[in-house]
């Protein structure tokens, strides 16, 4: 492949990022499943060195000229010219600090990140308070540092995950769908009355951690090039090339869980594992913006894993690991148990119907966090009005409440509203998929491999692009709810 002069150049420095980029995620995967508690600190501090290695680059007069000349070289490809584009933005992220700045900022995020660790299990907000109000307070000064004409500070936020997106772009959005998802849960709920929903029993992880395996094996995740472990908070990453992991976390009293997570986590990996040799060749592998990687991983988990075209497979691989009498429940019945609606405290464990409240009431409130409008010390309150308004869930701690999610400990501020925009993305590709294929069919099947090669030829192979240009790419339409809410209609209205 021919490269830019441009490119070439830089070519050593592409080198040392990717390098440091593994080292700092092998080292993450570690605290996060690993380690033990008296090892997170060090291991911490040890994460927060390679990051400061990774910030010198940024820092480095002859890489910021290097990526300048890149961004102005007419010679350039396309694929190119988005990597050059991708490291100019790094590059002004970083002229907000001196390294020794920089390396403050983390350790501020890396010591509120561990008090949360303490203190949620603890249910002890209080304590953990004035490091997150710190955290918040330095995020803060950061988004305003950031700021461009007509920019919110929370702005700068979302742009770092999805770039061009602004509140007025999400609440364009997330209001209309909110009114929408709000009475249509609460008149499915009252339908759902009608059904005999089958009990769950409890099932130890040895069992579940089969029936894992499974789960990605359906979905053609390659373990031979990844991994699956147990963390708090699942997650997976994209190590390099050949090496993309998976966690998952284990509830004995309710396995569908596990199950779901697996296929989330697995289609996450499923992006990893596809992404061309090209991009790997003009380094804009993980480049895709949270809700690129997000409508995959809530594809798998939904359009695919709770439809009725895959219950057959879910039903019988439970039946074979967990306990052989769940292959006796009617096939309505286990469809209605997979699709429970049941509105809860756990974002993570959320149903389908409910899931995207749950993202705007965390969307709405790290939105005025930010901004400056509320304060730390009244998130909890205002965390138990919103579950109570839009879900009508009583609220009963903070463990489970406002302290559930790993995201604002680790100031992943702007992150949340990927998730609910994965859901849009996906409804739109799958009614793209269906006007060539027969989705379900091939689901039924187990011909989801096909499903996947669609993917990687056309979506996954314009991950690097930005998201406006990628799903104009992939569906020819620019991005609605439209889809999504006849989705949601068609299932359970």
């Amino acid at each position: 492949m021919k490269h830019c002069e441009s490119y070439q150049k830089i070519l050593p420095y592409l080198e040392s990022i990717r390098r440091l980029k593994h080292t700092t995620s092998v080292i993450y995967y570690d605290l996060a499943c690993v380690a033990g508690k008296d090892a997170i600190g060090d291991q911490s501090e040890l994460l927060n060195y390679w990051y400061g290695e990774l910030a010198k680059i940024s820092q480095d007069p002859t890489y910021i000229e290097l990526v300048k000349a890149g961004r102005n070289d007419p010679e350039a490809s396309p694929m190119e010219k988005r990597l050059f584009e991708n490291l100019a933005k790094e590059i002004d992220f970083m002229e907000n600090f001196t390294l020794e700045e920089y390396i403050e900022y983390r350790n501020i995020i890396t010591e509120c990140n561990e008090m949360w660790r303490i203190c949620r299990p603890k249910n002890d907000f209080a304590s953990w308070l004035p490091y997150w109000q710190k955290q918040v307070d330095s995020s803060r000064a950061l988004a305003k540092k950031m700021m461009k004409d007509g920019q919110t500070p929370y702005d700068t936020c979302l742009d770092a995950y999805e770039p061009g997106e602004t509140e007025e772009v999400v609440d364009a959005i997330f209001n209309p769908l909110k009114e929408v998802l709000i009475p249509l849960l609460r008149e499915t709920k009252e339908k759902q009355k009608a059904f005999v929903i089958p009990a769950l029993k409890p099932y130890d992880t040895i069992k579940q951690k089969e029936l894992s395996i499974r789960m990605l094996n359906s979905i053609h995740y390659n373990l031979d090039k990844g991994a699956l472990m147990e963390s708090a908070h699942p997650f997976s990453d994209s190590f390099n090339r050949n090496d993309a992991r998976v966690t998952t976390k284990f509830l004995i009293e309710d396995w569908r869980s596990n199950v779901f997570t697996c296929l989330h986590e697995g289609g996450h990996c499923l992006e990893f594992q596809n992404w061309s040799q090209e991009m790997y060749d003009n380094h804009v592998e993980n480049m895709a913006t949270a809700a690129i990687c997000e409508t995959h991983s809530r594809f798998f988990e939904n359009i695919i894993g709770r439809s009725k075209a895959f219950m057959p497979r879910l039903q019988k691989d439970a039946a074979e690991t967990l306990d052989p009498e769940i292959a006796n429940i009617p096939s309505e019945d286990f469809y209605r148990l997979m699709n429970q609606i049941q509105p809860w405290l756990i974002r993570c464990e959320a149903d389908e119907l409910s899931y995207c409240l749950h993202i705007i009431i965390r969307y709405e409130i790290e939105k005025d966090l930010i901004n400056g409008k509320i304060e730390c010390k009244d998130v909890p309150a205002i965390w138990k009005q919103k579950y109570h308004d839009y879900l009508d869930v009583e609220v009963t701690d903070d463990k489970d409440g406002c302290m559930q999610d790993t995201h604002w400990s680790e100031a992943l501020w702007g992150y949340f509203p990927s998730y609910a925009l994965g859901n849009l993305y996906g409804a739109m590709i799958k009614e793209k998929m269906e006007e060539t294929m027969n989705l379900n069919g091939l689901i039924e099947t187990g011909h989801i491999e096909k499903i996947v090669e669609w993917m990687r030829d056309n979506d996954i192979c314009y991950d690097y692009l930005k998201p406006g240009d990628w799903i104009k790419k992939v569906t020819g339409k620019e991005i609605t709810a439209e889809p999504f809410i006849r989705y949601l209609k068609e299932k359970f209205a």
